[in-house]
């Protein structure tokens, strides 16, 4: 595929603003902003979560979410497959701020990749499934990071790159809803499955991030909840 049209299929909405290549230092409390086009406003925050970050570098992008911390997602009335979406016309800006729950969440993002990989941790062990999140690769910010959630997930069950394991794609049927909706192109929606397929064969194999030591990523314990950065609605300052 040409560069120029993978940049434009990958690109985050909105103004970049001044560009921030310093990396956030270790222990920074940071936003990890989803950011939409809307056709009747500019571009804005579509939804948000607070964390902490445990490694910035050239080459990954690691932020743990701790169980109590902010998330906002856009205010409005529910649709959409499952009444999760709020419609992308006549939304008013604002948001609903709730909490994160369940176990401690930690997001990797190889930097420059469509995608961040997420575990969960108990306190004790990893649990849960292998979750990838398809996504605009991240940018940092004043605040943290900007991205483009996708939609489409991939989900890995079981151990990566043994027998067994299952792999499946997450929440289809969303992003044909974004796409009836004019939030994304076709051939957009058509890109993040490509993408999607990618990482489903990584999870496959267990390659790369898939079988990196993730020991180096254990939350730590005592970790507090993480509130929302000041300013985290604003897309420029």
């Amino acid at each position: 595929m040409d560069t120029d049209v993978r940049q434009q299929l990958e690109a985050i909405p909105g103004p970049a603003g001044e560009s921030i290549v310093i990396p956030h230092p270790v222990g920074t409390a940071v936003a990890i902003r989803s950011i939409r086009d809307f056709p009747d406003r500019e571009p804005a925050v579509s939804f948000a979560v607070a964390g902490t970050v445990l490694q910035d570098d050239e080459d990954l992008i690691v932020v743990m979410t701790s169980p109590g911390s902010d998330r906002a997602a856009r205010a409005g009335r529910r649709t959409g497959p499952r009444g999760r979406n709020v419609v992308v016309t006549g939304w008013d800006g604002t948001h609903d701020v709730a909490t994160w729950e369940g176990p401690t969440v930690v997001r990797v993002h190889p930097r420059g990749s469509c995608w961040s990989l997420w575990r969960w941790h108990d306190g004790e062990n990893w649990v849960g499934d292998w979750y990838g999140n398809l996504e605009s690769p991240w940018r940092r910010s004043a605040v943290g990071y900007d991205t483009q959630d996708w939609a489409l997930d991939v989900v890995g069950e079981g151990v990566p790159g043994a027998e067994g394991l299952a792999v499946r794609f997450k929440d289809e049927d969303e992003l044909d809803w974004y796409v009836e909706q004019g939030a994304f192109s076709p051939e957009r929606a058509a890109y993040f499955r490509s993408v999607g397929a990618e990482l489903a064969e990584l999870l496959r194999r267990g390659r790369g991030l898939v079988g990196a030591d993730w020991s180096r990523w254990i939350p730590p314990r005592d970790m507090p909840p993480v509130p929302l950065p000041k300013g985290w609605q604003r897309l420029t300052d």
